[in-house]
């Protein structure tokens, strides 16, 4: 699979439609392993990814953050953690570590990345910095590492450097499960952020081979994510293969490639009989179905996260709106609700500004 133009970031709304049809973009070319059956971008160039403060993927929803509060309470309960320190590698603007600092008072809880804004309030701590291996401190209990894997162009080697520096502390990483995006047939979910897409095999096989044994792996948030707990190993696992079956992984793409076109012209004809459709979540999946489609097929973006409203689409220049934008569109109008896991929660927030909209999971 090929996509001769992406934007490089899809977490970076603008502020104005030219500045939005202008942003960075870049190839996309997914290939998979014949060896270990792993899929990455291999025309992915760290060099572009520079994430500061306009990086915005903060979500605006009950259900996404009563999930932070399920997760945060699991891992809490699972390793008895009142004390000590835990850490967040890659946390992005700390709202998930921020949960765990008010679920855990005793715990100093320390995010770390170079796109957020420093501060330090009671337990809470975050560092803006990229991860180096003098950043652990031995009373560590849990090290964590959400949604980071997926950004990084050489996630053995981050893992390897990760297992060295830590302590004998758990670890917790929480990725995109690529089987649910070929299963789904989420063309919306290939992005250029994510240089990496792992399913459950070429996860654990990735953490074995950088040293890790696996305590516990699942598929989470309506098996769009999954996570695993694994703990550092004894010795190191040595050079091998990921240990995953890549015949089944090369047929699952191959099987989903064979049939995305199809789904994109349905989709297509599906907007032009509707003369537009909204979309409502213009993060990773509204901006890559904007881009996909066309503008010219798009109405308009809807997201609850205010930070994007009145600001444009990368690639697109679709503008994002609050809920309120609703009432401007026609009668029985459609609006496509990018994540199904949302479509009961945004269905009423719709349903409350017009009753006669056709809300659909996309």
């Amino acid at each position: 699979m090929r996509r001769a133009r992406i934007p490089i970031f899809q977490n970076v709304v603008h502020a104005s439609r030219a500045a939005a049809l202008a942003a960075d973009q870049a190839a996309f070319t997914l290939g998979t392993c014949r060896g270990c059956g792993f899929s990455w971008n291999t025309s992915f160039d760290a060099g572009l990814m520079i994430y500061d403060e306009q990086y915005d993927n903060h979500v605006e929803s009950p259900l996404f953050s009563d999930y932070y509060r399920q997760l945060a309470a699991m891992l809490i309960a699972r390793f008895g953690i009142t004390d000590g320190t835990v850490y967040d590698v890659g946390c992005g603007k700390g709202e998930f570590l921020r949960v765990f600092a008010s679920l855990a008072p005793g715990v100093h809880c320390i995010g770390i990345d170079p796109s957020c804004t420093p501060v330090s309030e009671g337990n809470f701590e975050l560092r803006r910095t990229r991860f180096e291996p003098s950043v652990f401190s031995g009373d560590a209990r849990l090290v964590l590492l959400r949604h980071v894997l997926e950004h990084i162009d050489a996630p053995l080697g981050f893992l390897q450097a990760l297992r060295t520096a830590m302590p004998a502390a758990p670890l917790f990483v929480e990725v995109p499960d690529f089987d649910w995006i070929l299963q789904a047939g989420a063309f919306w979910d290939f992005c250029y952020e994510h240089c990496n897409y792992f399913t459950p095999a070429s996860l654990a096989g990735t953490l074995r081979r950088a040293g890790f044994d696996i305590i516990e792996a699942r598929r989470s948030f309506g098996d769009q994510y999954q996570w695993a707990l694994a703990l550092p190993a004894a010795a190191d696992a040595g050079p091998g293969h990921i240990d995953a079956d890549a015949d089944a992984a090369i047929a699952g793409v191959a099987a989903y490639l064979a049939a995305e076109d199809e789904h994109l012209d349905r989709l297509r004809a599906r907007a032009d009989a509707a003369g537009g459709l909204t979309l409502w979540g213009m993060a990773t999946k509204g901006v890559m179905l904007s881009v996909m489609l066309g503008a010219h097929r798009i109405r308009g973006g809807i997201d609850m996260n205010p930070g994007k409203h009145g600001r444009f689409a990368p690639g697109s220049g679709v503008e994002i709106h609050p809920a309120a934008w609703l009432t401007s569109l026609p009668p029985a109008a459609e609006v496509l609700v990018m994540n199904p896991n949302y479509h009961a929660e945004i269905s009423r927030i719709a349903w409350s500004v017009r009753r006669d909209l056709l809300i659909a999971a996309v």
